[in-house]
């Protein structure tokens, strides 16, 4: 069984290669603009916050599921919700004026987003009890699929938009995500046999829900974990459109950077960010834990988004520091993850870990459309992309200045499965 698990992980990367495609989700933009004659970006944007605010309203509720009766049930729902959420998008194309159309962009997002909750609010039951001793590892493997998502759907999604239409991309992604999710969520999956997941600290005492939510390091985590997420969705889910932005002003036609190397960057970035998810995770169980991999996460991120406004104007130099760019960000969700069973075991792990994900969820109901509003309202992508960049470098701060309150970064007692 011990020597086996390994389809976990890689399972959960296969899934989450269709089930994060909200990656991509401001590859959209362009087209939706251009089929409602939109100048704004904004209130395209805008979809992501309903997304987020999706996710949030289900993530928690899930995490509870999970921990008590494994993935299957939250799985199943969470197929079901990227569904109806695709199939209420493609209904959308059937009205001409956006002052209707937005209705079914934003409810949709809404409830695709309560589908990407129920799946992420799964996932850590999944991969801690399995992986209680390399937690950093198995997530960096599962995030790896994540992060090739968009190698996969954005020429896909190109591909159908362009040959198909929207409606038809969307009908055609949701059959495909829902699909896998319950071949591998509700099929594969299922959690181990109570004594191999058990993680132990204090001496074999059990850590608590209540102890891991008084623990120092708990806030160090939701702290460092909102701020950048506010700074990664600042430039995830605007990433099309300040591509348009960089190679416009380099004379570049904005109809080719949309269609052509808008999915030409994303799946070169995806495999920096794959690859990041993978060596962030090695690097943190080798490192002895989140609190001494995370300052140098955050910092070479936020030098990185300097870089990334400082070349986007040229087409070769724009994919090697996006490359680059996203190859450290990885790093963030992988650690995160990774220290909820490293500091308080796997007995709440599901329950804690949507509970600090709300953080995130928050953030990105702000994120996005904070980052088109300055857009918008100041002509550039620059100010976003600075205030990304800023609040990194303030989770470094968070990070160096708690760890000393906090064990310098020990972690639990971590009782090996037999076999390893």
């Amino acid at each position: 069984m011990v020597e086996r698990r390994l389809v976990y992980p890689v399972s959960a990367a296969i899934l989450a290669m269709f089930a994060m495609f909200s990656l991509i989700w401001s590859q959209f933009y362009p087209f939706i603009m251009k089929t409602y004659s939109l100048d704004a970006v904004s209130p395209v944007a805008l979809a992501a916050s309903f997304s987020a605010a999706g996710n949030l309203l289900t993530q928690v509720l899930a995490g509870f599921i999970a921990d008590r009766r494994g993935p299957k049930p939250t799985m199943a729902v969470a197929g079901l919700l990227y569904l109806a959420g695709t199939t209420i998008i493609s209904m959308m194309f059937s009205h001409a004026s956006w002052e209707n159309a937005r209705l079914y962009w934003y409810a949709g997002a809404l409830t695709i987003g309560a589908g990407i909750g129920m799946y992420i609010g799964t996932l850590p039951v999944v991969i801690s009890r399995w992986y209680p001793d390399a937690p950093g590892k198995a997530y960096g493997i599962a995030l790896f699929g994540q992060y090739l998502s968009p190698v996969l759907i954005s020429p896909l999604a190109a591909y159908l938009i362009t040959s198909y239409g929207l409606k038809e991309a969307f009908t055609f992604l949701g059959a495909a995500i829902f699909t896998v999710i319950y071949i591998i969520g509700v099929g594969v999956w299922r959690t181990p046999p109570r004594e191999m997941a058990a993680t132990f600290a204090n001496g074999g005492k059990t850590v608590s829900l209540k102890e891991s939510i008084r623990d120092l390091r708990f806030w160090i985590l939701f702290t460092v974990m909102f701020s950048t997420a506010i700074g990664w969705f600042l430039i995830m889910m605007n990433i099309a459109t300040i591509v348009v932005e960089g190679l416009g002003k380099a004379g570049l036609d904005v109809e080719y950077v949309a269609s052509s190397f808008v999915p030409l960057f994303m799946s070169v970035a995806a495999v920096g960010n794959a690859l990041g998810a993978y060596f962030w995770g090695v690097v943190n169980d080798r490192m002895g834990g989140p609190l001494r991999t995370l300052p140098i996460v955050y910092a070479l991120a936020g030098v990185m988004i300097f870089a990334f406004y400082l070349s986007y104007t040229s087409p070769s130099l724009i994919l090697l520091t996006g490359c680059l760019l996203y190859f450290s960000l990885a790093g963030e969700p992988t650690v995160h993850f990774a220290a909820v069973p490293t500091f308080f075991g796997n007995e709440h792990v599901a329950k804690l870990t949507s509970i600090l994900n709300t953080s995130v969820a928050s953030s990105a109901i702000i994120g996005p459309f904070i980052g088109a509003f300055i857009r918008d309202v100041l002509g550039s992508y620059f100010f976003s992309l600075a205030i990304a960049a800023v609040l990194h470098f303030f989770a470094v701060g968070v990070v160096l200045a708690g760890r000393k309150y906090a064990g310098g970064g020990v972690n639990v007692q971590v009782r090996e499965p037999e076999g390893v």
